[in-house]
């Protein structure tokens, strides 16, 4: 009933008011209402994580990989003893996505002007749309910090560094070697 009389209410002002007073209320009360749309807090469920994001995740698992990898080889090297590893890298993972170009070409009156137009190429599997990678840039190894047990011993900073280098294509100068501290 409260309804009924408010809406009364509203339709017995809106027809007091002449048409050019009636477009500029119904103007101002639109933009209100986006103006209070764009102030409330969005509340999306399927919000994703931002592509960035997502990239430092994959290149962090990138990281992990590889220094457990390296260390697992290392402490296996006869003289080095318990391993702990920290690379450096240069920048993040790098997707280059599979693109299909169209050419067109025109002939006017003894000109010829062509354009292309590329487009990434887009699968569907279940539902789901991707772009097709062609190919992932994985970050660049910049340098190797490696501290073991055998981390003193000049022979074994050699086998090491040696050994680093050649797996990871990097000069030896961006491979350091220390002594890992003793547990107690």
């Amino acid at each position: 009933m409260a309804m009924d009389n408010i809406f009364n209410a509203v339709k017995k002002r809106i027809s007091q008011l002449d048409r050019k007073k009636l477009i500029v209320f119904v103007g101002l009360a639109g933009m209100l209402l986006i103006l209070l749309s764009e102030l409330m807090p969005k509340n999306d469920k399927n919000e994703s994580k931002p592509e960035m994001q997502s990239e430092d995740i994959i290149t962090d698992d990138y990281k992990e990989g590889l220094e457990n990898e390296l260390a697992d080889i290392i402490s296996n090297i006869d003289g080095t003893g318990e391993t702990k590893i920290m690379l450096t890298l240069d920048g993040t993972t790098e997707y280059v996505y599979a693109e299909e170009q169209d050419t067109s070409s025109d002939n006017n009156e003894g000109s010829k002007r062509e354009s292309f137009k590329n487009k990434i190429v887009i699968t569907e599997s279940g539902g789901d749309r991707k772009a097709l990678i062609k190919k992932i840039i994985r970050p660049q190894v910049t340098g190797v910090l490696i501290a073991c047990a055998g981390g003193d011993d000049i022979h074994i900073k050699e086998i090491i560094i040696g050994a680093v280098s050649a797996v990871l294509a990097i000069p030896a100068g961006r491979v350091y070697v220390v002594k890992l501290k003793d547990q107690i």
